[in-house]
């Protein structure tokens, strides 16, 4: 690979996503040099991030030059990294997503992954991924893949069934697990081993060592009986005695299980049944706190704003952040091994997961790509707790492909967040959806 490299930012004008991951790549010194095409059909939007980020560049001396624009042909010729940051049908039917389950006791905390909300989302991704994939793989077959998007696991897995593109999902949960255990045990991230497997926003750490010690009996230890917020709340004060932690589900999990779950708690309760359908008294015993539309619009004109200082030069580049998007492009032009968490088809790496799920777990890349790292299988007291997603995972795939929609509305009677409802109700639920989203539903047969 020649001085630079040729990196397309799939939705280049998400004023939150790339501002951020284009400034760890202006920090490394494989990468100087790049072109880059902020890839969108809002040019508005890519050309406030193009200024933003070209300002960035000159600051950092980092040499990169960027086009913004909307042709797919221009930004995938002759890409080396395709880097995907979308939302299909943006937040106006990310709103269907939330509000229609609220009607039959589906109370969505996020809603992008799992639950019928993350099931219509992947129904109206799904063709977009595919056809998207597949004309990368025709105009850059060698280009490599790193996937931000969610649902994370269902939208890899689409490009693996439609390309042998070489592709990753990325998501950054697991660090949240490395900070929980540094905070408990006072340490850093380089004094802990982590052995953690699942599915994207619902994993486990089976095992773990601090300082090479085993790390769950010095946890117990630690904790003494007491709850994780009793813990922290003891062990983690402020001056003023005012911090407030809030690990209740996760400390639910961990008393019920024996593991610890992510620590995600708002993405963990949408995995299991009784949390956010069950009514309102788990929100309040667990301290679960939903995320609105109109919170997320918030978040995107306060990203706007950011996105105009940088620009200007009132704000100053980013500091280097813990996203792996630049570590993986600089392994696979140096072809230097680099180890960290990855999203990737089952091919054994979780044994006693079905074959072929995209789950998460360790992984290598290198020049060669993506290599899972095998965990093993995971203890039987989780195992059905995964299963079940990875099931409804695959289905859900296969019928937005096909465009099958009874096997869609089956995939969406196993999801364990339809447990509070009858077969009928969740058919009844699940067409509402698909109703309300069908302009970005063209596999399906829909009447209007």
């Amino acid at each position: 690979m020649s001085k630079g490299a040729k990196i397309v930012m799939v939705g280049g004008g998400s004023y939150n996503w790339i501002p951020r991951i284009m400034c760890d790549m202006m920090r490394a010194p494989e990468l100087n040099g790049s072109d880059v095409y902020l890839l969108d059909p809002n040019l508005q939007a890519a050309k406030e991030v193009k200024s933003a980020v070209e300002k960035m560049s000159k600051t950092l001396g980092a040499g990169f030059k960027f086009t913004a624009g909307s042709s797919e042909e221009k930004a995938f010729a002759g890409a080396d990294f395709v880097v995907i940051t979308i939302s299909t049908g943006d937040l106006e039917m990310m709103r269907h997503d939330l509000k229609i389950p609220e009607k039959y006791g589906i109370l969505h905390t996020v809603g992008d992954s799992v639950g019928p909300g993350g099931w219509s989302r992947t129904l109206r991704n799904v063709p977009v991924f595919v056809k998207m994939a597949r004309k990368i793989e025709k105009l850059s077959p060698k280009a490599i893949i790193l996937n931000y998007t969610n649902p994370m696991a269902a939208l890899t897995g689409a490009i693996y069934a439609a390309t042998s593109l070489r592709t990753v999902g990325l998501c950054h949960g697991v660090f949240a697990a490395y900070h929980l255990l540094e905070k408990i045990f006072g340490v850093e991230e380089k004094d802990l081993c982590l052995k953690y497997g699942g599915v994207n926003h619902f994993f486990w750490v089976t095992d773990f060592t601090v300082k090479g010690r085993p790390g769950y009996p010095l946890l117990e230890k630690k904790l003494a009986g007491k709850s994780m917020d009793k813990f922290f709340a003891e062990t983690h004060k402020d001056e003023a005695g005012m911090t407030y932690h809030k690990y209740k589900l996760l400390d639910e999990l961990y008393r019920q299980y024996g593991y610890l779950p992510y620590p995600g708690d708002r993405h963990t309760c949408e995995f299991l049944p009784g949390f956010i359908n069950n009514g309102k008294a788990p929100f309040k015993r667990f301290g679960l706190v939903r995320t609105f539309i109109e919170e997320r619009y918030e978040v995107r004109k306060n990203a706007r704003e950011r996105a105009a200082k940088l620009a200007s030069g009132e704000l100053e580049p980013f500091e280097r952040s813990r996203e792996t998007a630049v570590d993986i492009m600089t392994a696979v032009i140096t072809n230097k091994p680099f180890i960290d968490v990855v999203n990737m088809p089952n091919i054994g790496q979780i044994d006693n997961l079905a074959r072929g799920a995209v789950v998460e777990t360790m992984g290598m890349v290198d020049a060669r790509g993506f290599t899972p790292i095998a965990i093993g299988s995971l203890p039987s007291e989780i195992q059905p707790t995964i299963d079940v997603h990875c099931k409804v995972q695959m289905m859900t795939l296969e019928a937005a492909m096909k465009g099958d929609l009874e096997l869609a509305l089956h995939s969406l009677m196993l999801d364990p967040l339809c447990a509070n409802l009858s077969p009928s109700d969740v058919r009844k639920m699940g067409l509402e959806l698909i109703k309300a989203t069908r302009a970005w539903l063209p596999q399906f047969q829909i009447e209007k």
